[in-house]
């Protein structure tokens, strides 16, 4: 007779129960706030090395602490170490009330940000970095504000949403009509069901599946612990937020087209002139190499590199064999562009005075 209750078993799930997965680990204050939308400042962990500051721009769906997941698979981190200033936006979690909340706000906040941060900071120009359709928005934002980017990097940013991955070809016909006016929102469990079931295979049996032979491996079960955390943090989307980018991006895909419009103007992507890397993930199914790359025929930038890596949408940034090799890269691009920090001690007051090289 089979057993009904295997006490070792519940015993490794109590165990379980008890590791610790906590995440976004790395200390910041909040710079700035407006409503749901936060700007937040990390803490420096050495001195600052490099100009401008980062600004990391992250999509509206899930949570950015995706890229400061844990101490040892930190993007944030990584900038961190090497010495630059670190932002991030925060777009929160959207209830009843910011339903009419629209892409133009975000650009809003994004611009406000920006000239926040150079304001602060004495600089002319920051570095964007845009995630997912956080890209998205940042390639836009990038196109109308050219003077404001001195770098510019998409990690996994769809730009082009005629590709035939399941995801935008599900993205293509729907009715957001139909969600918004019976949600008022878009409902975060939606949305990552949607994301689930692009892949059911892999992204819910197999995975668990998995999970169960790492239970005797501490590090790997706290890994998959922190990644379950975020893949289930899944915000609302306000309803005409969602409303305006399923429309515009997915079904009629006018940022390629240079026909999108933020902030009053239109995002004509060849004002886009700064250098530029794309962060592309082989096996990404949210955003295909195809989406991304059309943006190198479509800028005017001069120097404009690809790093690739045969991951997933989330593996690029969340593996640990990405931040052996690929993320350091990412970080040496980026302080080949950027202002190096020198210090010299000055004459009279004994302080040091930070100059440009």
């Amino acid at each position: 007779m089979a057993k009904v209750y295997d006490p070792s078993f519940a015993e490794t799930m109590a165990k379980v129960c008890e590791i610790n997965s906590d995440v976004g680990l790395s200390r910041f204050e909040i710079a700035d706030e407006e409503g749901i939308f936060r700007l937040l400042h990390y803490s420096p962990v050495t001195e600052e090395k490099h100009r401008p500051p980062i600004v990391i721009v992250y999509a509206f769906i899930n949570r950015p602490y995706i890229l400061d997941l844990r101490p040892d698979i930190s993007v944030v981190d990584k900038y961190l170490r090497a010495g630059f200033d670190v932002y991030m936006l925060d777009w929160g979690y959207p209830s009843a009330v910011d339903k009419y909340l629209t892409l133009d706000d975000y650009f809003d906040f994004l611009d406000k940000s920006v000239e926040n941060i150079k304001r602060l900071k004495g600089v002319s120009r920051i570095t964007a970095h845009g995630y997912c359709l956080g890209g998205t928005l940042t390639a836009a934002y990038s196109a109308i504000r050219p003077h404001n980017i001195k770098n510019l990097v998409l990690q996994a940013a769809p730009i082009d949403f005629s590709t035939d991955n399941p995801l935008t070809v599900w993205a293509r016909g729907l009715n957001p009509d139909a969600i918004v006016d019976a949600y008022n929102n878009a409902p975060g469990q939606l949305l990552n069901t949607a994301f689930l079931l692009v892949d059911p295979v892999n992204l819910i049996v197999s995975k668990y599946g998995a999970f169960l032979e790492m239970l005797d491996l501490d590090g790997e079960t706290n890994g998959f612990l922190c990644m379950d955390r975020w893949i289930f943090d899944s915000p609302a989307i306000p309803g005409e937020t969602y409303r305006q980018y399923i429309k515009e991006w997915y079904q009629q895909n006018k940022l390629v087209k240079g026909e999108f419009k933020a902030l009053g103007e239109t995002a004509d992507l060849s004002k886009i002139d700064c250098p530029l890397l794309l962060l592309i993930a082989t096996y990404d199914h949210i955003a295909p190499p195809a989406s991304i790359t059309v943006l190198l025929d479509k800028v005017s930038s001069k120097e404009k590199e690809t790093f690739e890596m045969a991951k997933g949408h989330i593996g690029i940034t969340t593996s640990m064999s990405s931040h052996k090799d690929f993320w350091p890269k990412v970080v040496r691009w980026i302080e080949k562009h950027s202002e190096k920090l020198g210090h010299v001690p000055s004459h009279g007051n004994g302080k040091k005075v930070a100059i440009l090289r």
